[in-house]
């Protein structure tokens, strides 16, 4: 819950200049980031999320029928979280995207590289789970 936010991941994964942001730069990303507690309650979600995928994964393996629907629900609710996750993080910051490419490339790079990464797993399971061989499949169980 305390470990490198998203925000310091991608300055890092950002190669500009002396792959360094300039202090004024890193001050006014700072200035604009949602509250810490906001932070804190979406790394706890997150974590909430992961272990009731594992859960949820875990049922799957033996068969459980009800653990089809809880993947289908873990899905759209973790699909909303990372929407709503990007969203929180970006907005105060809209202005600083369009003043700096360095953040403008942040920006960028969240949307285009980071965000279909997190969303892989969940549309997968949205798409298969409702194919008529998986619900059909687990129709059977138990």
């Amino acid at each position: 819950m305390t470990g490198m936010a998203e925000i310091e991941q991608l300055r890092t994964a950002i190669p500009f200049g002396d792959g360094e942001m300039s202090e004024e730069l890193l001050k006014q990303l700072d200035a604009t980031a949602p509250s810490i507690w906001i932070a804190s309650i979406a790394s706890a979600l997150k974590i909430t999320f992961s272990l009731f995928l594992i859960h949820a994964g875990m049922a799957l393996l033996k068969r459980v029928p009800k653990a089809r629907k809880s993947l289908l629900i873990w899905s759209v609710l973790y699909i909303l979280l990372t929407v709503c996750s990007a969203v929180i993080n970006w907005v105060p910051r809209m202005d600083l995207v369009q003043q700096s490419s360095e953040v403008q490339a942040m920006f960028l790079a969240q949307i285009v590289i980071s965000m279909p990464l997190y969303l892989i797993l969940p549309i997968f399971l949205l798409i298969y789970l409702n194919k008529n061989q998986a619900r059909n499949e687990v129709a059977l169980w138990r």
